[in-house]
């Protein structure tokens, strides 16, 4: 027996799809929303794991067909988008810098060709150009993988394999080891053919020489559980799951697991436990610095008219906390990570309001105490600078109209010096307002 390329179903030869995977309706509609978002991200396989994990969530309440199916489906089912996708990173991309000659741009033109003509379905054509291209220039990895997925859909499991093999030689390495995109290929070639011996040994290949290849470590484990390996298993499962969260949910129906399902279901919910944990401990945190951080704006706004800037990055904390405690209540694993980061954002908010809060009370505090030194520096002429001008003015302009006034000199001295107290006066609580 072999096993669809696509959703694992038993088949009676190689199939890159079987009639199981033309029942998962959705799941072609999923595919089209991928195809149509996929051709201008920057993000590569991170926005098909988002999309994918969107997905997954509505093809498990929706579809009857079995859930072991769709995992495996929603895993493999993308791989033309997948491997488009990742010719869009620099190192691919810098193969097409090193073409030099008319014969290698000749060959890297049919090569797109090539990948045309079998996004449009044309696959034997899609064939005859990328051997076109292969036999004009021979160092081109991309033409070697992009031969392979044109083999896969034509159902020529064995030439798909011959030529990810020849693709070795030419792998580029940089984030990953492209030998490992190619083993990882391979490998599964031979889970569908359920040789998982060699599976598993080609797969070990593809994390050794790609670490963070995290595809490669998901692989690695199911092959590992399919030949009792349980002990290599666990820690791939957990590597994968902890690096893309759509692991997790794709784990618990992956039927390669069944034989280490036991295994495999209790590092998944402690996975699950300590993300609800890492949430919790996240939110506590930031309640917490919610509260401080109320208590200081709270002050600063009996001094201050207002709360400045502090107030809003307060609310922006507030509806962060608030979203991370609705997330923790839905008891959903994805729900707990993104929990977990918006209660870590809600607690930078609220230290940082509370710091901007603390920076305008010192601001304030340290503006009021050079007013406070500017009235005291004029607090001598207050009290006795402005009352002896006041006087002596007032007393002069008093002396030749005393007797029309009635007032003496002496009353004119005094008149002016109160006069000049007060503005002595008026002038320090004005420089003390700040007006």
């Amino acid at each position: 027996m072999a096993k669809c390329w696509t959703c694992g179903s038993h088949v009676s030869g190689y199939q890159h799809t079987c009639s199981s995977c033309r029942n998962l309706k959705e799941l072609k509609g999923l595919h089209a929303k991928v195809a149509s978002g996929g051709r201008n991200i920057s993000e590569r396989l991170d926005f098909i794991a988002q999309v994918q994990q969107e997905g997954f969530a509505t093809l498990k309440d929706t579809l009857s067909t079995g859930l072991s199916e769709i995992a495996s489906a929603i895993e493999w089912g993308f791989g033309e988008i997948g491997w488009k996708i990742e010719q869009q990173t620099e190192i691919l991309q810098s193969i097409d810098r090193t073409l030099k000659t008319p014969s290698e741009t000749k060959a890297n033109e049919w090569r797109l060709h090539a990948e045309e003509l079998r996004r449009r379905g044309l696959l034997e054509e899609s064939e005859e150009f990328f051997l076109k291209a292969i036999n004009e220039y021979r160092l081109d990895y991309r033409m070697y993988v992009g031969l392979a997925e044109t083999y896969l859909r034509l159902n020529k499991f064995d030439e798909a394999k011959s030529f990810l093999e020849k693709s070795l030689p030419h792998a580029p390495k940089k984030r990953i080891n492209y030998k490992s995109y190619s083993y990882r290929m391979i490998g599964h070639i031979y889970g569908c053919k359920e040789d998982y011996a060699q599976a598993v040994s080609i797969l070990r290949s593809a994390v050794e020489l790609s670490p963070q290849y995290i595809e490669a470590h998901y692989d690695y484990a199911q092959y590992c559980a399919q030949v009792g390996n349980v002990k290599a298993c666990i820690p791939s499962v957990q590597k994968a799951v902890l690096a893309k969260p759509l692991y997790w949910y794709l784990a618990q129906n992956e039927r390669n697991f069944d034989s280490a399902r036991s295994e495999v279901g209790k590092l998944l919910s402690n996975i699950n436990t300590e993300a609800l944990q890492n949430a919790k401990d996240a939110t506590d945190n930031s309640g917490k610095a919610l509260k401080k951080s109320l208590k200081v704006i709270s002050e600063t706004k009996k001094i201050l008219k207002g709360g400045g800037n502090s107030i809003t990055i307060y609310e922006n904390a507030e509806k962060k906390f608030e979203l991370a405690e609705d997330k923790m209540a839905s008891g959903d694993y994805a729900a707990f990570l993104k929990a977990k980061v918006l209660a870590e954002e809600a607690y930078t908010l609220a230290n940082k309001a509370a710091h901007n809060a603390n920076e305008q009370r010192k601001a304030y505090k340290q503006k009021h105490d050079e007013k406070v030194g500017k009235a005291l520096k004029r607090l001598p002429g207050a009290i006795i600078g402005w009352p002896l001008l006041f006087a002596v003015v007032v007393g002069v302009v008093s002396t030749p109209i005393n007797f029309l006034s009635g007032i003496d000199l002496k009353t004119g001295f005094l008149i002016g010096a109160g006069c000049g107290l007060l503005f002595g006066l008026y002038r320090i609580i004005k420089e003390l307002k700040g007006r």
